[in-house]
C-alpha cells in the first residue's frame, strides 16, 4: 500500500535517512534515526502537525503491521518498511514550519495578559474537572495540591526566578529537578519545560539577551535530557530550538492576538491524558518571565524564588 505524506515538519530530514521503529500507537509510529539521539514520528492526524512529524491524513489506516525493532529506510523520497507493504511517499509533501520564533510578544500589552488570564483559567478548570495530578494554580504555593505538584512547585518557582535573572546555572539547577519527573511517555515535568521554552521562544524576537539566554538554555536542557525517556528527549531537543507542536504553537498565537484563546487551549488540552495541559501549564509560566507587570513574578515576603503571586 502507497499513501502520501500530507506534510512534513521543518525538523525532518529531507535527504535519505535509515531509521528503526522505536514504538507503534494507534494513530502514531515514532522512528529512531541512526546514530542520532531522537525520532521521527509518522501520525494520522487530519491536522495535527510536529517538527518531528510526516503527517498522514489518511482515515481508518492501521498501524500495527509496523513492528518494533523493524528497519525503515528513505530513498529518493519514498520511506518504506521491512515489516509492511506500507510505502510513504514523502515528494510533494507540504513543509510545516512552526512560528513561535516570529512571535516577538510583548506581555505588558493589556489585551495580552487578558489573553493569557483567559488561558489560564481555562485551563485550570479543565485540570480541576479531570482530577489531573498537576494543577498551574497549586505550583504557585507552598505545600499544596498532590504529592506531584509539591514536588514540582519549588522548581517550577525557582525556574522563573533564576530565568528573570538570566540565570543559566539557576535555570538549570530547577530543570534537573524537572526532568523525568511524573508518569507517563512524556513526564509531567518534560511538558512543563517543553511549554516554558514556548514562551520564551515566544516573547524573543531579536532580543539579542534572551536569545542568547535560550539557547544556552536550552543547549544544557539537552544534555539533561539524557535523564529522561526517548520520546520527551525529542520534544525536548526540538522545543530548544524554538520547535513546538502546531497545538501549542497554535495556542501561543492566540494569546498574542488575543482570538480564539479559549478554543486553542482546549485543542492542546485534549493531546494525551496530562500532556497537553502540562505543556500548556508550561507555556503560561515561560511568558511570566521578562516582563513588567507580569502575571507572575516570585513573591517577595517569600523570598528567594520560593513563590508566586498570580494576578488576574
Amino acid at each position: 500500500m502507497q499513501l502520501h505524506a500530507a506534510s512534513i515538519g521543518e525538523a525532518v530530514q529531507r535527504e535519505n535517512f535509515d531509521a528503526l521503529i522505536q514504538s507503534v500507537f494507534d494513530s502514531a509510529v515514532n522512528l529512531r534515526l541512526a546514530d542520532e539521539d531522537r525520532l521521527i514520528t509518522m501520525l494520522i492526524s487530519d491536522h495535527y502537525e510536529l517538527p518531528q512529524g510526516i503527517r498522514l491524513a489518511t482515515k481508518n489506516l492501521s498501524l500495527q503491521s509496523l513492528a518494533i525493532g523493524h528497519q525503515a529506510a528513505s530513498r529518493g523520497g519514498m520511506l518504506r518498511f521491512d515489516s509492511s507493504p506500507l510505502s510513504i511517499d514523502l515528494r510533494g509533501a507540504q513543509i510545516w514550519r512552526c512560528r513561535v520564533r516570529d512571535l516577538n510578544m510583548d506581555m505588558s500589552l493589556p489585551t495580552i495578559q487578558k489573553a493569557w488570564s483567559t488561558a489560564l483559567n481555562f485551563l485550570t478548570k479543565g485540570q480541576r474537572l479531570k482530577s489531573t495530578e498537576i494543577i498551574a494554580d497549586d505550583l504557585f504555593q507552598i505545600d499544596t495540591g498532590s504529592a506531584l505538584s509539591q514536588r514540582m512547585s519549588r522548581p517550577v518557582m525557582g525556574l522563573i526566578a533564576a530565568a528573570e535573572q538570566f540565570d543559566i546555572k539557576g535555570s538549570i539547577h530547577a530543570a534537573e529537578k524537572m526532568i523525568g519527573l511524573g508518569p507517563g511517555v512524556t513526564p509531567s515535568g518534560d511538558d512543563i519545560l517543553i511549554g516554558f521554552l514556548a514562551g520564551l521562544w515566544s516573547m524573543a524576537g531579536q532580543n539579542q539577551t534572551q536569545l542568547s539566554f535560550i539557547r544556552s538554555f536550552g543547549n544544557e536542557i539537552i544534555q539533561i535530557a539524557k535523564q529522561t525517556s526517548e520520546i520527551s528527549r525529542t520534544y525536548l531537543y526540538h522545543a530548544a530550538h524554538g520547535q513546538f507542536s502546531s497545538s501549542l504553537s497554535t495556542l501561543a498565537e492566540a494569546i498574542s492576538t488575543g482570538n480564539g484563546v479559549e478554543q486553542a487551549t482546549q485543542e492542546v488540552m485534549r493531546v494525551g491524558h496530562s500532556s497537553g495541559m502540562d505543556s500548556v501549564t508550561g507555556l503560561l509560566v515561560g511568558l511570566s518571565v521578562w516582563n513588567f507587570p507580569s502575571p507572575l513574578r516570585p513573591s517577595p515576603k517569600l523570598g528567594e524564588g520560593t513563590g508566586v503571586r498570580i494576578m488576574r
